[in-house]
């Protein structure tokens, strides 16, 4: 029986409570097998007897003994507990002569279930345990070969069997469904965990404001994509783009304004990234956009084409538009350098230029530029 579908009781094992449950259906059968066979041949008071104790008060005694025990003890007194329900089966069949229906229908009981849960071991355990009651009971009292058995008892024996076998087809299915149930329930947790350690680490390498890819995810991926277009022999190039008088804009309009323009200039940006360019916040006002497998020419003009559009945004404040331009400094791979640090460095040196020339401007770096350490911002 399922162990699923019984109720649980503190400190018992479950396979305590099903061999209890199978002993108190099925070995009342067998009782009445038994006194089917027995009620023809007039056995005597004190086989009828054994009959009760062994079929009706034994599964009940064995179960409170086992579950008096600690639980971790229990499924080894189990295991003995079916043993002895093997030998016991043994004597009983020796007793009424080895008839064939009754002596399979309690072999098959007793293998299968060891079986079950001690495997091919068990299996030959409970053999030896029956073959043992049988040689037994017939050194006490040798009785003949009986092999025969009524209609009656035959149709019980085929009947108790049959169930039995059922019982443990039942339950292995039961067991079954409820083993895919559990295995697909876990897929699904295993599967919401990655997914919220995808999220996690998005959020990780994310800004929060803009959306876009923060200098972490910048740090860790950009040597990488340098290299893979070095591999590929195609150039690359970094945009350094900064928003023109920010400072007076968050000091006049408010700080709110100011996170406006910078999610207005984010979702720019995103609009115009191919599948290979990264575009991220470097900090405070200032963007980077690296752009993979292009060409001088072709990243001059996405420059310009961004720093047109957005000179063109509108953005309502106050019943208001309010419009501002942003400045670009652009540095080439491998032309200005090969290295991340490099290449921002040169882009950065490149806006200096846009800024200190009146802004609304893209500036190509060019190597007679000289390092700059403060921005005209």
């Amino acid at each position: 029986m399922q162990p699923d579908s019984i109720a649980p009781t503190a400190g018992v094992h479950w396979i305590v409570r099903m061999n209890w449950k199978n002993r108190s259906i099925f070995f009342v059968l067998l009782a009445l097998t038994l006194a089917s066979h027995m009620a023809g041949r007039q056995p005597g008071a004190i086989a009828w007897l054994l009959l009760v104790l062994q079929f009706v008060v034994y599964p009940q005694v064995l179960y409170l003994l086992t579950r008096r025990l600690p639980q971790q003890r229990q499924r080894q007194v189990e295991v003995r507990n079916m043993l002895l329900d093997g030998l016991g089966f043994g004597l009983w069949c020796s007793f009424l002569g080895l008839p064939l229906w009754i002596t399979f229908t309690m072999y098959i009981g007793v293998s299968m279930n060891l079986l079950v849960f001690e495997s091919f071991r068990g299996w030959v355990q409970a053999t030896l345990c029956m073959a043992l009651g049988i040689a037994v009971m017939h050194g006490l009292r040798p009785t003949p070969w009986q092999a025969d058995t009524s209609l009656l008892t035959t149709g019980l024996s085929m009947f108790t069997l049959g169930l039995y076998i059922l019982a443990f087809a039942y339950d292995a299915y039961l067991r079954a469904t409820s083993l895919h149930r559990h295995r697909a329930q876990l897929r699904q947790q295993l599967e919401a965990n990655h997914r919220l350690q995808a999220q996690l680490t998005e959020l990780a390498l994310r800004d929060p404001l803009t959306g876009l890819y923060n200098r972490r995810h910048l740090d860790e991926t950009m040597q990488l994509q340098l290299q893979r277009c070095a591999m590929m022999g195609s150039g690359a190039a970094v945009l350094l783009l900064d928003i023109d008088h920010f400072k007076q804009i968050n000091d006049r309009h408010g700080h709110a304004v100011g996170d406006q323009l910078l999610q207005t200039l984010a979702q720019q940006l995103l609009r115009n990234c191919r599948a290979g360019d990264t575009a991220c916040r470097y900090g405070g006002d200032e963007f980077l956009l690296l752009l993979t497998e292009v060409t001088p020419d072709a990243a001059l003009a996405r420059a310009q084409q961004l720093r047109q559009d957005f000179a063109v945004q509108q953005l309502r404040v106050e019943d208001q538009s309010l419009s501002t331009t942003l400045s670009c400094g652009l540095a080439l791979f491998p032309a200005h350098g090969t290295e991340p640090a490099r290449l921002i460095q040169r882009a950065d040196q490149a806006l200096y230029q846009a800024k200190l020339h009146g802004r609304n401007a893209v500036v190509v770096f060019e190597h007679h530029l000289e390092t700059c350490t403060d921005g005209a911002k």
